[in-house]
């Protein structure tokens, strides 16, 4: 018998989320959903896996990224037992819109959503938000380098839980547009 559409979809889900650690290369997608909830209805997912950003506000065009790690990773991480978390900032030399690639050196987002699930027992979900720790920060505010360690974030944001994200994402938004 030929599955049907949804009973593939099911059990590739199952095979690529079914467990409570999610791997490195899917959790990213993971993240910006949970993001786009906290931040829905005035923000849109890009839905592009190669779109500049990760989420553009309905209204006014104001773009974020979000960039995530977590302790707890799917490969083993050795005698450390711990991942050191690292958040790429680096700017780009371009970005794409749709198929079309639009030079340009900077950083294709207004704000940096940087997520940490430092969860490491048994109890650790990657699924779940209320695990998160969010650090929302204006791109102006970023140092000029490539990376930065959840210690310089911490410098730059405080952290936030899931039910407080949107407000957060409001209020630096507000900042930005204020008249100088």
């Amino acid at each position: 018998m030929i599955p049907s559409r949804h009973e593939v979809l099911a059990r590739l889900f199952e095979r690529l989320y079914g467990s409570p650690v999610v791997r490195n290369d899917l959790r990213g997608e993971l993240v910006e959903e949970i993001v786009g909830i906290a931040l829905t209805p005035e923000w849109k997912l890009s839905g592009s896996d190669w779109g500049a950003c990760d989420l553009q506000h309905v209204a006014t065009g104001h773009k974020i990224q979000v960039k995530q790690s977590a302790a707890n990773q799917s490969w083993k991480i050795g005698s450390a037992g711990r991942s050191r978390p690292r958040f790429s900032i680096a700017t780009k030399q371009g970005r794409y819109e749709g198929a079309d690639w639009i030079p340009g050196e900077g950083r294709n987002a207004d704000v940096f959503i940087f997520a940490w699930h430092c969860k490491t027992g048994e109890d650790c979900d990657h699924a779940n938000p209320e695990q998160w720790k969010f650090y929302v920060v204006a791109e102006s505010k970023l140092p000029a380098q490539k990376s930065l360690g959840l210690a310089q974030i911490e410098k730059l944001a405080a952290p936030l839980s899931f039910s407080s994200l949107g407000e957060a994402v409001d209020a630096t938004l507000n900042r930005l547009t204020a008249p100088q």
